[in-house]
């Protein structure tokens, strides 16, 4: 099954009906968009695009549910003097909303800390997409990523596609 931007027809209704979205059967960008927060509240990579893996944890139970839609953005709270409101089309309104507690948190106080955070988060989240690590690496790609535990390509094989054993012992 692979459903995405264009699709149509009765598996695409049934998708729209369990998101909550218009069940008109023409996969549009409200149904795009739907799927990405489905996905990224579920720990998928929020692509927007249902595929096998994708439709069954939808249609499983125990999932995590559609998040009702807000049409209209909530007020951003300020942090200590940090007006968060600047960030909204830069940074997912998701992530603006965590914003505060954190930076509480974490004594993310100043507008240079609040910019190394949000950068390091962009950058380890692809942009604020992925909520969930890949490593899914060849045995090239972990020699030339973790070369220090992975220092010849002989070492890498026995890891490669592997990623519980890679995170165990990069990360372990």
């Amino acid at each position: 099954m692979l459903l995405k931007l264009g699709s149509e027809g009765e598996d695409v209704k049934k998708l729209q009906i369990k998101l909550g979205v218009d069940p008109i059967g023409k996969f549009g960008p409200k149904t795009e968009a739907a799927v990405k927060v489905w996905q990224s509240s579920n720990g998928l990579t929020a692509d927007g695009v249902v595929g096998d893996g994708t439709w069954s944890k939808l249609f499983t139970e125990g999932t995590v549910s559609a998040p009702t839609v807000i049409t209209e953005p909530a007020p951003v709270k300020s942090v200590g003097g940090l007006k968060l409101e600047g960030l909204r089309g830069h940074i997912p309104d998701a992530v603006i909303a965590q914003i505060p507690d954190t930076a509480a948190k974490f004594e993310i106080n100043t507008p240079l800390r609040l910019a190394h955070f949000l950068a390091q988060c962009g950058h380890e989240s692809g942009g604020f997409r992925l909520t969930k690590e890949n490593l899914n690496y060849s045995a090239k790609g972990l020699n030339g990523t973790f070369k220090k535990y992975f220092p010849t390509l002989d070492s890498a094989v026995p890891y490669e596609r592997k990623p519980e054993k890679i995170a165990n012992k990069v990360y372990g």
